[in-house]
Formats: structure tokens, sequence, C-alpha cells
């Protein structure tokens, strides 16, 4: 069954660590808000005298396994740091960080689980990422699109979710988000293959790999890789 062989990815997402080179090397950063700025999110670990820096320290730490567990596919542990969060706290470049990781997490669980909290957070996270829309359409649209296009899933309208995958997909090319391009495009092809659209699928996720590629995202390269060998598979066994 397609959602078995999705299970087996997300299930392999479980057993993997990327160690501090590999984070470096894939360049697993996050992109700033501000235009034409990539920005690491930092971990500091030297004591602070203030307790307003040891709390934006401890926010960066958990930002920091957030970003490492969302392209893992670890969603779990994503929403877990996500609930631990002071959003209150952090600046928006953070804040940023956390609802879309957040959104993205919540929503794959609450298809996954149907539990209403997943979904309410994943709402939460739609409606946060629609405001900064409306502040930045450049940094934003492609974001709140994706989010739209996932609720769109969960809630069955399959027609709206593939339309908005594509918009998503489109204008994170154009604001040149390269990382939250190949996102869009693994998202959607997880979403096509999931309802029986096998040949769509693997392109999206053949695009996929190719902008992470570009994106120099070794780690998510050979993990596409596998879920396309997956896909490739069921879809032998099935014809």
């Amino acid at each position: 069954m397609p959602n078995q062989k999705i299970q087996q990815y997300r299930a392999t997402k479980k057993s993997t660590e990327l160690d501090r080179e590999q984070t470096i090397d894939s360049s697993y950063t996050t992109m700033c808000v501000y235009e034409c700025c990539r920005v690491c999110v930092c971990v500091c670990f030297f004591p602070s005298p203030y307790p307003h820096l040891i709390l934006m320290s401890a926010s960066s730490q958990m930002l920091s396994q957030m970003d490492i567990h969302f392209w893992s596919r670890d969603y779990v542990e994503v929403v877990q740091l996500a609930e631990k969060l002071p959003p209150s706290q952090m600046k928006r470049v953070m804040e940023y960080i956390r609802f879309f990781y957040q959104g993205i997490a919540s929503i794959c669980l609450a298809r996954q689980t149907h539990q209403p909290k997943w979904r309410a957070m994943g709402e939460e996270a739609a409606t946060w990422m629609s405001r900064m829309k409306s502040v930045s359409n450049w940094n934003f649209e492609n974001k709140s699109i994706l989010l739209q296009a996932e609720l769109h899933y969960l809630e069955g309208d399959l027609e709206s979710a593939e339309s908005a995958y594509k918009t998503s997909i489109k204008s994170a090319h154009k604001h040149r988000f390269i990382h939250e391009e190949a996102l869009a495009y693994e998202l959607y092809g997880i979403f096509c293959y999931e309802n029986k659209m096998v040949d769509k699928g693997l392109k999206q996720l053949l695009l996929a790999v190719d902008k992470y590629r570009q994106w120099g995202a070794k780690k998510k390269v050979t993990e596409v890789r596998f879920l396309l060998e997956l896909v490739d598979s069921a879809d032998e066994i099935h014809n």
C-alpha cells in the first residue's frame, strides 16, 4: 500500500542523526526573513550573566535541534520542541522558523493520527504565516501557501491542495528560496503518491532531489532518493 511505503520512509527518519560536519556541509541553514541574507540558527555554549541572553541561548539550541529534526522528517521531535519554545521571547526570525516547522510537522502528524491537537497546532501556524505574508510577501508567500496546501490535503480537498503545492513551488522559485522549493516538491511528490498519482509523484520527487542537490543538502538528496526507490519498487509490484 502507498501509505505503508511512506510510513517506511518516515520510520527511517527516527534513526537518522546528522553530525555537525554534515549539518554544515549540507547547508542545513535557515533563510532569514530579510532578503538575501542566510543565517544559521546558532547555539551558544557559554554562560551568560544576562537572563534574556540565557533564554535566547536556550531558544537557539532548541531551534537548532528543531532544524535538524525537521529536515530529517522527525516530526514528533519537531512538535515537541515547538511546544517548549517561548514564542513571546523570540526574535521574529526565530518565531518564523518555529511556526513554519511546527506547521508542516503538526499537519503531517494530524493526517497520520487524526488527533485534534496536531490540527490545531497546524492551523495556528498557518494563521501566523498568513499574517506575516501581509508584512512581507517576498519572504512569506511560499511558506504560507505551502502550509495551506498541507491543510487542504488534511481536509481532503485534493484539488485545492494540488493547486496550492504548485503555487508554493512557483513562489519559492521566484523569491529564490531554493531549499523551500525543494521541500515543496518533496511534499507535493508525497501527496501525489499517497493519492495514487505515482508517475506524477516520481516526477516531483526527482525535482526535489535536483533542488536539494543545488542547495548542497547531500543528506536530503540521499533520503529523497531512498523514497524514490520505495515508490518505484511499490509501483513495479502493483504493475
